[in-house]
């Protein structure tokens, strides 16, 4: 698996990414960092505990890092994550059941594109 379809197969945009990067060389090293992204394991564990501050904190540096990255199906799940958890009270079923639900989508394209990433790094 290249980089390229580490893109295609996660819904990102490569053209985009590489022309970010300069070249794909650079973009692969920076693809392969990814795996050590802190934000996503940071989301979950402020999720785990209900800290609607740290998660939301983890959720908008991860929307970035997506921005960044051109994981454009990511972003978009990151993005509602990021609108849902924006005003969420921990002590409000309703805000969390919110949160909890737009975490599904995000947690399929994040486990899709580490997932990639991997098979990447095996050839």
């Amino acid at each position: 698996m290249t980089v390229r379809d580490v893109y295609e197969a996660t819904g990102g945009d490569y053209e985009s990414a590489v022309r970010r990067f300069m070249n794909e060389s650079r973009l692969e090293k920076f693809v392969k960092m990814f795996l050590d992204d802190p934000c996503y394991r940071d989301l979950e564990t402020a999720l785990s505990v209900k800290d609607t501050e740290g998660a939301f904190r983890a959720v908008h540096t991860l929307k970035g890092v997506c921005l960044n990255m051109s994981f454009s199906k990511l972003f978009e799940s990151v993005d509602t994550v990021t609108e849902a958890l924006r005003h969420a009270d921990a002590d409000n079923a309703d805000d969390m059941a919110r949160v909890y639900d737009a975490m599904k989508p995000l947690r399929i394209h994040y486990s899709s594109i580490i997932d990639s990433i991997r098979s990447m790094c095996q050839e």
